[in-house]
């Protein structure tokens, strides 16, 4: 419905309005990115289709349609991201060879790992002595859903921005520049470069969380080499580099986002740290004390101190994965909205450099500067503060501790407030 490079506006030079300016100006890429898009559709759509009866699913699964339907979707929405995010074939070959090192990586650390390169791999992370199914394992999987989520929503944020990058496309070739062509790259060259790589990093990880999600035994073996990990930090760190180079176009505006980052891997490292080499001193000292101070009790209230106990840590057990549940859910919605308002932002950009004005800018920004401002930086304390839960979920280290509830919690309320101070600046301005 709304194909890279956009289309065109009048009826000169041969063309007709309405027509993709792709199509005219390169027919061989149009029409790997056509047919690569309609096959990932109409492959989504057999696979809803297949999934809405479990005896048709049963079969499915049994023949291998619904494994070949997903790899199609999967596929289809890479050929697709690769003719359609770029126009020169220098810039193609980068996302290609990503496209080729991500699922390299998969199978290889997940499907077959020779001997040899097993052993030194698991010298260098220790996992030899890693139990197979430890509680952090147990936990991640239990979040697979979650995981999921996250990776279809990136999926589909940086697949929409590669097509269709911040800034829009030229539509005719005047003044240099070519039709089809987006105009931020031209603009602003360097900063779109960052953004490109840092979008399509983003976008093909979440491709690969997905792909190693959808499988359980391909989750299981992405666990026990890190696989699973490595992609998802990957997409977060991706999602925040395309983000702040592509919402705003001066250095001075990047400095505040570059401060937020900085501060958030900061509170995250200091987090990590902490808790893991305080864990062993404060479980000592409390054994300590409770041997110390604390007499031996009859075997009758030692029973019911033990299921009052238990039965408490259920119930804490059970709230504390309802409010995490809420909160992934929450963050992962957020970081969605949040990135695409920060890329496209409200009241688009300017097509031209006539008046005073550059060509991708924000037009609210030359229109209502204070206005801008608070737009800005409430949809980018809001991305930063849903990046942070995120985070906090998904580190195994941090999130399984009580402390962090309050921490992700904080996170939760800036960044509601940052989404009512964004919609209460879309509101004025309608």
């Amino acid at each position: 419905m709304n194909p890279p490079g956009g289309f065109w506006t009048d009826n000169s030079d041969g063309h007709i309005a309405g027509d993709p300016i792709l199509e005219a100006i390169s027919p061989k890429r149009y029409k790997i990115f056509f047919y690569c898009n309609a096959t990932a559709f109409v492959a989504s759509l057999a696979i809803i289709i297949i999934l809405q009866s479990q005896l048709i699913t049963i079969h499915a699964m049994r023949r291998h349609v619904l494994q070949t339907a997903m790899t199609l979707v999967l596929f289809g929405l890479m050929g697709a991201y690769v003719a359609g995010s770029s126009r020169k074939f220098s810039t193609s070959i980068y996302v290609f060879i990503l496209v080729l090192l991500v699922f390299a990586y998969v199978v290889l650390h997940t499907l077959y790992v020779p001997p040899i390169i097993k052993i030194w791999w698991e010298s260098i992370i220790g996992a030899s002595s890693r139990p197979t199914d430890t509680p952090e394992d147990k936990d991640l999987r239990k979040r697979r859903k979650f995981l999921i989520l996250l990776a279809i929503l990136a999926a589909s944020i940086t697949y929409q921005t590669g097509i269709s990058p911040p800034g829009g496309f030229w539509t005719d070739n005047e003044n240099g520049h070519r039709a089809g062509y987006s105009v931020f790259r031209d603009e602003f060259r360097e900063r779109y470069r960052v953004f490109f790589y840092f979008n399509a990093t983003a976008f093909m990880a979440s491709l690969a969380v997905t792909l190693l999600l959808v499988s359980k035994r391909l989750c299981d073996k992405g666990l026990k080499c890190y696989a699973l990990r490595a992609c998802v930090l990957a997409d977060l760190i991706s999602l925040i580099g395309a983000f702040a180079t592509g919402s705003c176009r001066k250095v001075s505006t990047s400095f505040y986002i570059i401060l937020v980052v900085l501060a958030v891997f900061v509170y995250v490292i200091m987090q990590v740290l902490l808790l893991k080499f305080a864990k062993e001193k404060v479980n000592c000292s409390l054994l300590g004390l409770m041997f110390k101070f604390k007499a031996k009790p009859s075997e009758h209230q030692d029973s019911l101190t033990n299921h009052t106990t238990s039965t408490s840590d259920t119930d804490s057990k059970r709230t504390e994965h309802k409010w995490r549940k809420d909160l992934m859910l929450i963050g992962t919605l957020a970081i969605t909205v949040t990135y695409q308002a920060g890329l496209l932002p409200p009241g688009g950009v300017w097509p031209d450099d006539k008046d005073g004005h550059f060509a991708s800018d924000p037009i609210l920004h030359d229109t209502n500067l204070t206005r801008y401002k608070v737009f800005f930086y409430c949809n980018a304390t809001s991305f930063m503060a849903s990046m942070v839960m995120v985070i906090l979920l998904l580190n195994n280290t941090i999130s399984k501790y009580k402390r962090s509830l309050f921490a992700m919690k904080t996170a939760m309320i800036l960044d509601l407030l940052g989404l009512l101070g964004h919609m209460l600046q879309a509101a004025a301005g309608s």
